[in-house]
Formats: C-alpha cells, sequence, structure tokens
C-alpha cells in the first residue's frame, strides 16, 4: 500500500537565492519543458521577466509544473530503464564540461544550459530536429540569464571526459537528442565529427 507523494515548496525560499544560482535552476526548468512540455516551454519563455524579478505566483506555477514532470518520468521508469535516461538531456555535454573546466569554475546549471545547446546543435546536424529549434532554445537561455558559449579546451580533452561518463554504454556514447519540443530519443550512432562541432557551437 503506497500513500500518495506529496511534495512541499515554500518558493519565498528562492528569493534568497543569488541571482546566477537562480538562472542556474532555471536550466533545469528549460530542460523539462524541452524533453516533455512544449507548452511549459512556451510559458517559461513568456514569463522570464516575472521569474527573474521573483514574481511569487510565476515562481508557484514554475515550481509546480516542474515538479509534476520530473515526478511522472522517476514514477513512470523508476529503475532508470527507459524514459527515466531523458533527463539526461544536456548532461552528457555537462558532465564533461564540468569535468575538465572544474567544479564551482562553471555551475551545473550552467553546465546543463551549454550541454542542452550543444545536444540541440548535434540533433540538428544529424537531422534530428530542425534546425530552427536551437535558436528558439538559445533564446530561452540567453533570457534567463545563462551562457551559451563559454571557454573549453580542445575536442580531445572534452571527447575524453565523456568517455568517463557514468552514462556510457558498451564504451558508446549515449545522448538525449531533442526531435521536437516536448520529445527527445536516446541516441548512441553519433559521429565524432558531429559530436565535434556541437562543442564547437558552445565554444568561446
Amino acid at each position: 500500500f503506497h500513500q500518495p507523494a506529496v511534495v512541499v515548496a515554500d518558493t519565498l525560499a528562492l528569493r534568497t537565492l543569488p541571482a546566477r544560482e537562480l538562472a542556474c535552476g532555471l536550466a533545469e526548468c528549460i530542460k523539462h519543458a524541452v524533453i516533455r512540455d512544449p507548452s511549459l516551454f512556451a510559458w517559461t519563455r513568456a514569463s522570464l521577466r516575472a521569474l527573474l524579478a521573483l514574481d511569487a505566483d510565476a515562481l508557484t506555477e514554475l515550481v509546480a509544473r516542474n515538479v509534476a514532470i520530473k515526478a511522472a518520468v522517476v514514477s513512470e521508469d523508476e529503475r532508470e530503464t527507459g524514459v527515466r535516461a531523458h533527463l539526461n538531456f544536456g548532461h552528457t555535454f555537462a558532465h564533461a564540461i564540468e569535468a575538465v573546466v572544474g567544479y564551482g569554475e562553471i555551475l551545473h546549471g550552467e553546465a546543463v544550459a551549454l550541454g542542452m545547446l550543444a545536444a540541440t546543435t548535434l540533433a540538428a546536424s544529424a537531422g534530428i530536429c530542425a534546425p530552427e529549434l536551437r535558436g528558439e532554445l538559445e533564446a530561452v537561455v540567453a533570457s534567463a540569464g545563462l551562457p551559451v558559449r563559454a571557454r573549453l579546451p580542445d575536442d580531445a580533452r572534452l571527447l575524453e571526459a565523456m568517455a568517463l561518463d557514468k552514462k556510457v554504454a558498451g564504451a558508446r556514447i549515449r545522448f538525449v537528442l531533442p526531435t521536437r519540443l516536448g520529445e527527445v530519443q536516446l541516441r548512441d550512432d553519433l559521429e565524432p565529427r558531429a559530436v565535434g562541432a556541437a562543442w564547437a557551437s558552445i565554444r568561446v
């Protein structure tokens, strides 16, 4: 017998965060919208000014909608054998950035934002999503106060870090790539040259 889960969140606590940390939280919210809910993506884009101004009603809606998505994904796949992997959108690139650039030099949400942009570049170059999606995502990421480019080392170091990621399966790097807003797919058959171009798209 399972009691229904209850999530309690005090959105006023978000007002204690530095602006940079708040933006990092928005990166994960943007991720949820891309992988699961195009209407949330549109709402987030339209509500960014209110969110960054810490409007109480906007923050409440943001938290409620994102918690619902996270709970739905996890409950569908408790053992992470399928759709739960979708939550790793952007993270294959992000973990490599964190490992090579250094934790603290770039915050997790900033790395995720860059990773989502790189993953969408990769998807567009492989014909998995429309090229326009990359521009839509970059506009929202930038408006949220998140970086769209960063100083990164050479591809060899980044690819080495990617290969060591815990999500690598059978020595093949697995990417979560958007097909359109609200849908993603797992791919492990991307060419190294395309991955390099994805890195170049977020490098200063």
